[in-house]
């Protein structure tokens, strides 16, 4: 049966709306490339996509996909394609006019006005239910978790803490003024002495300025050497951000040591 129906739709012949392959077959040399020539052909005949080439031995096809939108006899010229030989001369193909006859899908005979209209095509439910989705997407994240985790397992254990209530390792301030970095001593005295300080001043943020915390302290911790824990963090400051730096910066360094000290001393 299904035999039956496509030799008479054969028979038949394209109807309006049906695809219509236009070809164009050449004889090309051994090595020569083919590209298909633009082509924009006129009402009611009209180009459905772009052109497929389909190479057999030494022949090349060209197949534009056309469309008419008329019944009857049509004629069109269809252009021929571009060969490119091996040593780069080109070679148009001159086109050709091509005939074909569409049919209508109307009744044979029939008045347009006449025909009644056909009822809307309700929509057709149709559940699929596979299990291949969630399959496919418990594959993709066993790919994505699965380096993750390698890493995870070859980082290594874990680095053991120090025992509990064990002193701060303490820097080599005194050789680093030695080599040179002037700077980072004057940085890291700073910082410590204002973390000793904090730490007796609850409430007072990490990046308050020296001179409100000089003040903070004058009026919080009057009892404290106020005078000399501001020129001790203001010659630390001007020596971590000075061009050069002078060699005093240890002693700077050791003042603000013993001043932390008697800070968290009470």
């Amino acid at each position: 049966m299904i035999a039956l129906l496509l030799l008479l739709q054969q028979a038949v012949g394209p109807t309006v709306g049906d695809t219509i392959w236009l070809t164009r077959t050449v004889v090309v040399p051994a090595g020569a490339e083919v590209r298909p020539a633009p082509w924009e052909p006129t009402a009611p005949v009209g180009l459905l996509g772009s052109p497929i080439v389909r190479r057999s031995g030494d022949s090349v096809t060209v197949a534009y996909p056309a469309v008419a939108w008329a019944a009857g006899r049509h004629e069109v010229e269809v252009p021929g394609p571009v060969v490119i030989r091996p040593d780069g001369r080109t070679d148009s193909v001159p086109p050709a006019v091509q005939a074909f006859v569409v049919a209508s899908v109307l009744p044979s005979g029939a008045r347009v006005d006449s025909l009644p209209v056909q009822p809307e095509a309700g929509i057709v439910e149709q559940r699929i239910t596979s299990p291949w989705p969630p399959l496919a997407a418990l594959g993709v994240a066993a790919l994505l978790f699965a380096p993750m985790a390698w890493w995870w397992r070859r980082r290594g254990p874990p680095m053991p803490e120090g025992p509990a209530g064990s002193a701060p390792v303490a820097l080599p301030l005194a050789e680093w003024g030695e080599d040179g970095e002037q700077r980072a001593v004057a940085a890291v005295a700073a910082l410590e002495l204002r973390r000793a300080l904090l730490k007796q001043l609850p409430g007072v943020p990490a990046g308050v300025v020296t001179s409100r915390l000089v003040r903070i302290v004058a009026e919080q911790r009057p009892a404290w050497p106020t005078e000399e824990i501001a020129t001790v963090l203001r010659a630390l400051e001007a020596a971590e951000f000075a061009a050069a730096p002078g060699a005093a910066v240890v002693e700077l360094a050791d003042r603000a040591a013993q001043l932390a000290a008697r800070v968290e001393g009470g």
